[in-house]
């Protein structure tokens, strides 16, 4: 019987006919596959092309059985039927499997707008077919020392030649390794391959890539594996072998984009020069820049990094990657004016830097050296509108619009980055702190809530909700939130001090120095150190104990010197410590805070000296001494764009009007403050104050009231409350808000003027 259907089957042809049609099948998926490749169209193509040519054999098998045999064959019921059924599966099997897919160009035309303002036109891949993927550092065999740096230096090299495709939206270990630290890998290598597929799962990433690397008798041998993200497997592996670090990583890439099937793409998205053409053909100079790299990014010691950058820079001063790494741990260490020379370099041979690396280059130069903002922004905004996969792009543009203070701005860059990266979780928390900023507490709730939702276990999300429920004068559903974080994570140092913050402002002062007691003898890092020693600062200034104040202040000073750049712990005292040290009577103290940094910020950052000044005479009540530094604080925020301190600014405009009796005009000022910081619970006084100095005190009550709904604890709200019920005759409530202040203030130093006036206020009622 089978005999007999093959030989119909022969007799009709069937196999004859089928086979033609696979073979022109075959042929006809490889044209696609070309015109795919040679053209930019969707990869989709082609699967849809294999699943409409293979839908479609039953059809060509019952027309080759009834037209095959020689002779004239009519059309058979069987084929009436079949055939146009067949076609309707074939159109409902490619609409179930490719609805929502796209099948056109898998490029798209994008007009850009360079920093100069010139507008052109590029070709970019959609991001639906880029391939995405996460770079590890390698391993190497325990005592290979002449492997070490090669860890570091292989991967960083293919991560280089990867940069340069556009096709390639790829991860590399610095965009995460404060991951892989918390995961107890402060190496950055030796990763188990479990945890590699779960960091670059938690990216959305399709693979990633791992590898290990040998040196033996000079010869180099490195083994890479691609690996599915999903399911850990392996993909494929391949070996390399030769002396030159360069050479095997343009054969690894090489590689790596045959696996991946990366289309060819003409122009400067499908450039791929040899990775020595990016970077350096000075195998020494490349090493030293490796060594740079690894005390930066490993170590987190920029001094450490400036003698390899500088070595690597006098090697080849061409080696432009070298140059902006130079100029960045300069400028980081607080030797700006050094830092330009680099940063010079890097854009004078900025042509041996694949593009999408050039806009950070470029985005930095203007900003640190010529202090141009616009075109700062406008090299981040192409980076973005050329790679819109870039995390980096965006997370770019969000430290400019922070400088510029552009809340709404900082929150569409954020929600960009959420949704290019899902797995940011903390993104979304980013997003609710800036609603907070802005006083939009809903929006702030909702997304917090949006993202204790999904990670109910994470504590972080009970700090932030704490805060929207302190500034919403809840403070009994704050606590509430912070013990439910204590549950989750007992040993949180953030989250004690959260805890004794909040019991801080309810007046419970013996529970909250417990709190804080805890706090630093759980701290492990400089940063925990710094953030408790912030704590205690503020809760002895607030009870009048300004040399305790003081000692935690400078505590907490050199912990932040520990964890910060030079320039960036510069800045910080620079603001933070002139105004306290006048407050406990040490002016000779704060100017040499202000002294200090003259001599630690070279041009252009000597602009920021009036920061220090500033704080001085606020601290001194100065009217025409504040007055005197506006000037150079205002051509310091036009020149750096810095926004970030024009509440500051205002406030210290409402503040000359305020001390000189103009409530008017501070009433104008400090609403405008108001306006631009609308989180600060302390406007509300300096507005009441000044309502109390117009007579306008049922106007003054309500906004004392409101700033203590949030820290009804405050002992100068209380204070001030109290002089306006004095004013107004009500001596009871003034009593009541006056012994209230004592009670903060009852350990203050002795001659704290503050607790003086109040002790004589409470005198003059009788009490």
């Amino acid at each position: 019987m089978k005999r007999t259907i093959w030989q119909d089957l022969l007799k009709r042809r069937v196999p004859h006919v089928v086979g033609i049609y696979l073979g022109i099948s075959w042929g006809l998926l490889e044209f696609v596959g070309f015109l795919v490749n040679q053209y930019g169209l969707s990869p989709h193509l082609v699967t849809f092309s294999l699943v409409t040519l293979v839908s479609l054999i039953p059809s060509v098998s019952i027309m080759a059985y009834f037209h095959g045999a020689p002779g004239r064959q009519g059309w058979t019921k069987v084929e009436k039927v079949t055939v146009p059924f067949n076609l309707l599966a074939s159109f409902v099997l490619l609409a179930l499997i490719f609805s929502g897919k796209d099948l056109g160009a898998a490029t798209t035309t994008v007009t850009v707008t360079d920093e100069d303002g010139v507008a052109v036109d590029r070709v970019i891949p959609k991001s639906e077919f880029r391939k995405r993927i996460t770079v590890f550092f390698f391993d190497a065999p325990r005592g290979d020392s002449a492997a070490a740096w090669l860890q570091y230096g292989l991967p960083h090299a293919i991560a280089e030649d990867l940069s340069q495709d556009h096709w390639i939206d790829f991860r590399y270990v610095p965009l995460f390794a404060e991951r892989v630290r918390e995961a107890g890998f402060p190496s950055l290598t030796g990763v188990p391959l479990a945890l590699q597929r779960e960091i670059a799962d938690e990216q959305h990433r399709d693979q990633f890539l791992a590898g290990e690397v040998t040196v033996e008798d000079g010869e180099i041998q490195a083994t890479v594996t691609l690996y599915d993200a999903r399911r850990g497997r392996a993909l494929n592996e391949h070996t390399v072998t030769g002396p030159d670090v360069m050479e095997l990583a343009d054969q690894i890439t090489v590689q790596l984009k045959a696996d991946l099937e990366v289309p060819e793409l003409g122009g400067e998205a499908g450039q791929d020069l040899p990775v020595a053409e990016t970077m350096t053909e000075s195998p020494e100079a490349y090493r030293a820049f490796v060594e740079g790299v690894r005390a930066m990014w490993v170590d987190q010691d920029f001094e450490a990094a400036v003698p390899h950058f500088t070595q690597a820079t006098a090697l080849d001063p061409t080696f432009a990657t070298a140059q902006f790494a130079l100029g960045q741990v300069l400028y980081l260490s607080n030797r700006g004016e050094e830092a330009v020379a680099p940063f010079q370099a890097a854009m004078d041979h900025l042509y041996r830097i694949p593009e999408r690396a050039r806009f950070g280059i470029k985005s930095d130069y203007y900003f640190i050296v010529r202090q141009d903002m616009d075109k700062a922004l406008a090299s981040v905004v192409m980076w973005a509108d050329l790679f819109p996969d870039d995390l980096g792009a965006y997370a770019a543009r969000v430290q400019i619009q922070t400088l510029r203070n552009d809340r709404p701005g900082i929150i569409a860059s954020l929600e960009k980055i959420l949704e290019l990266d899902p797995a940011q979780k903390d993104v979304l928390l980013e997003i609710g702190t800036i609603h907070q900023a802005m006083g939009n507490l809903v929006s702030a709730q909702e997304a917090f809530r949006s993202y204790a939702d999904e990670f109910p276990e994470d504590h972080e999300v009970l700090t932030r909700l704490a805060g929207v429920s302190r500034l919403r004068g809840d403070l009994d559903e704050a606590l509430g939130h912070y013990d439910r974080a204590q549950l989750l994570a007992p040993s949180d140092v953030g989250v004690t001090v959260g805890m004794g913050n909040v019991l801080r402002t309810m007046g419970d002062f013996d529970r909250a120095m417990e709190q804080y007691d805890a706090a630093m003898s759980m701290a492990g890092t400089p940063e925990e150190r710094a953030e408790v020693h912030g704590a205690l600062e503020s809760f002895y200034r607030n009870r009048g104990q300004m040399g305790k104040m003081i000692e935690h202040l400078e505590q907490r000073m050199a912990e932040t010197a520990l964890s910060q750049p030079g320039l960036f712990a510069t800045l910080i005292r620079l603001r933070q410590m002139p105004g306290p040290y006048i407050d406990a009577g040490r002016e000779a103290d704060a100017l040499a805070v202000v002294e200090r940094a003259r001599t630690e910020l070279p041009p252009p950052f000597d602009a920021f000296l009036p920061i220090g000044n500033l704080g001085i005479q606020l601290a001194k009540e100065d009217a025409d001494g504040v007055e005197a530094t506006l000037p150079a604080m205002e051509a310091m925020i036009d020149a750096f764009q810095n926004e970030n301190v024009r509440p500051w600014f205002v406030h210290a405009e409402g503040r000359i009007h305020e001390l000189r009796g103009e409530y008017r005009a501070a009433i104008e000022r400090y609403e405008e403050e108001q306006r631009l910081n609308p989180a600060d619970i302390n406007v509300p006084a300096h507005l009441g104050r000044c309502y109390r100095g117009l007579e306008e005190y049922d106007r003054a009550v309500a906004l004392f009231q409101e700033s203590l709904n949030s820290a009804p604890w405050a002992p100068r709200v209380n204070y001030e409350l109290a002089l306006t019920y004095v004013a107004m005759g009500r001596a009871e409530d003034a009593r009541r808000h006056l012994e209230r202040a004592l009670e903060v203030w009852v350990e203050a130093d002795e001659g704290y003027e503050p607790a003086v006036k109040a002790q004589e206020a409470l005198g003059g009622l009788g009490g």
